[in-house]
């Protein structure tokens, strides 16, 4: 189960039930109607108040989770209420069994709620906080895709070069999906005898070239589009990478330094996708305060395989709508030269 944890919008979030008050005219000149609605209102009224009062954390289920709403809205002075709801919200989390976490964009730039959060004791099992970058092993196609359209340029006629230190089930069916796309699929692993079996079955199923090499010093040496699956940043620091390649990262904190290398980081990527999915975030007041490509990742992780994601994606008409390097947002001019 996963939980998203935000700030009340409005006090109609805070209500345990849903209310429709939309009636009829005549039924409003109803003198007995009118006293129901206003007894009505003010006891959720009331109910608000107390939930800000004691810091009550109202539990909302949706269909990919738990919505888990602040009794305020996102304000300067929150931090002395943050922190007596934090072991309440680590509570809930624990009686709903969640184990990954959605925060708002606000919560997520909170560093003192974040320490606090982390240093609590009263979760029961390790919570992972969602933050976009499990978007990325499905989006190497789409980002390359974003890049050349800039320059106008097709994937067709691009040698894609994969740096990869395990063998992975999910790898292997990553690379047979880009394999359809690329001129040239080039493994770069010390897992050769496995990769290479892969790489022979591809060639003859798509009648694409596939290298597969641990050479350190010529292996990426011409490489302009890598992508780095799983390597850290020492174990890059082995290979010589050309020195204005496009370096795709799906490993977390990972950035490839030399200082010869002037080439371009993509180290996350932002999405946008049919207004069905967005319409759903919309209804459950999510949009306001969290990033899309954050909420569409929370629905994508309960998928089991790499084919299955893809195929939602394709359906859900994913598209890259940003990407960004080491230090924020790449521009259209950075994007340009890349090549």
């Amino acid at each position: 189960m996963q939980g998203y944890l935000k700030f009340k919008e409005k006090d109609e979030e805070l209500y345990e039930i849903n209310l429709n008050f939309k009636e009829e005219n005549e039924n409003r000149k109803n003198f007995f109607i009118c006293i129901v609605y206003f007894l009505i209102n003010a006891y959720f009224g009331l109910v608000v108040q107390i939930k800000k009062c004691f810091h009550i954390i109202t539990a909302k289920e949706i269909y990919s989770g738990i919505i888990f709403i602040l009794p305020f809205s996102q304000q300067k002075n929150t931090e002395k209420m943050l922190k007596k709801c934090i072991p309440k919200v680590k509570k809930l989390m624990n009686k709903y069994q969640i184990s990954t976490l959605v925060l708002s964009d606000e919560l997520k730039k909170d560093k003192s709620f974040l320490e606090h959060f982390q240093n609590n004791r009263i979760l029961q099992k390790e919570v992972h906080i969602l933050d976009g970058k499990e978007m990325m092993p499905y989006l190497i196609k789409e980002i390359i895709e974003y890049i050349l359209q800039k320059q106008g340029k097709t994937v067709e006629l691009e040698d894609l070069y994969l740096l990869i230190k395990q063998e992975s089930y999910d790898y292997k069916a990553n690379i047979a999906f880009l394999a359809q796309h690329f001129k040239t699929i080039n493994i770069v692993t010390p897992c050769l005898k496995s990769y290479q079996i892969l790489a022979n079955q591809l060639e003859e199923k798509y009648n694409v070239m596939i290298t597969v090499t641990n050479n350190k010093k010529k292996s990426l040496r011409k490489a302009k589009w890598v992508v780095n699956f799983d390597m850290k940043t020492e174990e890059m620091k082995k290979y010589t990478i050309y020195q204005t390649a496009t370096v795709i990262y799906l490993e977390r904190n990972c950035i490839y330094q030399e200082n010869a290398f002037t080439g371009i980081h993509v180290c996350k990527a932002g999405i946008d996708m049919s207004q069905e999915i967005k319409d759903f975030f919309i209804k459950q007041h999510l949009m306001e305060q969290f990033s899309i490509t954050i909420l569409y990742e929370s629905i994508l992780i309960n998928k089991r395989s790499f084919k299955s994601i893809k195929e939602q994606m394709k359906k859900d008409k994913v598209k890259i709508s940003k990407l960004y390097g080491s230090r924020g947002i790449l521009t259209e001019e950075e994007l340009k030269k890349v090549g």
